[in-house]
């Protein structure tokens, strides 16, 4: 399999980085829809590098900017979980208070009748 060039690598990158830093300001508006579809957009993205096959060498600038980007996007995905994790505890405490109230009423029966 032929190497990938250089800026095909890095334009992949810097993809995810914009793909990301759309997250983060959907995350930042809890615009959970737009923040689901982006995230479909990101693994598609995740999936071309896996099967982009790395350049053996990098020139140092492209090497310098893959790892910029690299924080960047480490950056974005930390912060849109600070973001979303209160949000997913508040869904699985609300979950968890519908089964339990769908396991007493399965068990001893609705107040409905």
């Amino acid at each position: 399999m032929k190497d990938a060039p250089s800026d095909e690598v890095v334009a992949l990158y810097q993809e995810m980085a914009n793909i990301t830093g759309s997250m983060l300001s959907a995350a930042h508006e809890q615009n959970w829809n737009r923040l689901i579809a982006l995230e479909a957009g990101c693994a598609k993205c995740i999936e071309s590098l896996k099967g982009c096959p790395v350049p053996a060498r990098l020139s140092e600038a492209a090497r310098l900017q893959k790892m910029s980007l690299l924080k960047i996007i480490l950056a974005n995905d930390r912060e849109i979980r600070n973001l979303t994790d209160p949000w997913m505890q508040r869904i699985a405490h609300l979950l968890e208070n519908a089964n339990a109230q769908s396991s007493v009423n399965t068990r001893y029966g609705s107040d409905d009748n």
